[in-house]
């Protein structure tokens, strides 16, 4: 990075977000490597490649949760990062990530499109399918990480695949507004409470959900036919969660759908029941830890696990820590993480 770049940490360390990593004062090699597995570990498993392997390499990562989202920056010099089709069988991550350049200039690739980034620009990737990102010049982005979940209950799954790999601009229009939005999320210098995190979160889901809303063609009468009863049937999924003994066919009996209707329009979104109300459960986890005193084996049985060893098991798999881990990193109740 050049020396006026190194000055420039407004997003990086003077907000309330957690610096997970800085590689200056590590040496090359080992910068590289602890690099890589830093973007493993907070995005997906993804190769990393640098256009000269033997030069420093200067990068910056600093991270804070908003409600059901997390939001990164990343200032780094050049550099690549590819997802596989093989990174995808051993990492089943599937939440959709945003990159919004906000210096230099980096290069998206997904699904066969090619977007072009700077200047506030921004584009979706999906990591349950291949992608590259690009980094042609020394750059500072900001990138949103969403729960699938988030977006497929307001967009069909078909919709998300029309834009994904898409370039949107952030000079202008309502992309203009999401871009200077998600901006501002991730630059503030103010401690929100959790509350207000929340109430932020959901404002930049129903803001990004009217951009890619403009960007995919019109749905079908069938395609929103079936988005609305998926909404539906997921609304109803979510008021049993406490409940793990309340099964796909009673939801079915409740709402007049058979099972295979609603198998199918899981299908339809790329998930199944069962996949779908797994990582709810693991995501409302995540926000009663940050956001309640209540103890892991409250908040397990709250979220609908029968057994709290298995709720800390899937929950590590999930967010890379235990649930009193995750807690006491994020700095929020921690006294209060015992089962």
């Amino acid at each position: 990075m050049t020396d006026s770049a190194q000055k420039d940490d407004s997003a990086c360390t003077d907000n309330n977000a957690e610096m997970v990593l800085s590689t200056r004062e590590l040496e090359s090699t080992e910068g590289r490597m602890r690099w890589a597995d830093t973007l493993d570990s907070t995005y997906c498993e993804m190769d990393v490649d640098w256009p000269d392997k033997h030069a420093r390499f200067a990068a910056e990562l600093s991270v804070r949760p908003f409600g059901d989202l997390t939001v990164s920056v990343v200032h780094a010099d050049p550099h690549t990062v590819v997802r596989t089709p093989e990174m995808i069988r051993s990492d089943p991550n599937d939440d959709y990530l945003l990159c919004l350049i906000t210096r230099g200039t980096a290069t998206l690739q997904q699904h066969s499109r090619t977007a072009v980034l700077e200047q506030g620009a921004f584009g979706i990737l999906d990591s349950a399918a291949p992608f590259v990102v690009d980094g042609k010049t020394e750059f500072k982005q900001v990138v949103l990480r969403a729960p699938r979940q988030l977006l497929i209950s307001r967009l069909p799954a078909e919709a998300m695949d029309q834009v994904t790999g898409l370039g949107m601009s952030g000079q202008n229009g309502l992309s203009g507004l999401v871009s200077r939005f998600l901006v501002d999320i991730a630059t503030t210098d103010d401690r929100l409470s959790v509350g207000s995190s929340a109430s932020v979160a959901v404002s930049a889901v129903e803001m990004l959900s009217s951009v890619l809303t403009e960007q995919a063609r019109p749905l079908t009468a069938t395609m929103r036919v079936h988005h609305d009863d998926l909404r539906t049937v997921q609304q109803t999924m979510a008021r049993y969660l406490h409940d793990p003994d309340h099964s796909t066919a009673e939801i079915g009996a409740e709402l007049g759908m058979s099972l295979r209707y609603i198998h199918k329009l899981f299908s339809i979104a790329g998930t199944t029941p069962r996949t779908w109300l797994y990582q709810l459960r693991l995501d409302r986890a995540r926000g009663q830890l940050l956001g309640t005193e209540s103890t892991v084996a409250e908040i397990s049985d709250r979220v609908g696990f029968r057994d709290v060893s298995h709720f800390s098991r899937a929950f590590r798999k999930r967010f890379g820590a235990s649930p009193a881990h995750f807690r006491e990193q994020h700095g929020r109740n921690g006294g209060a993480a015992g089962a």
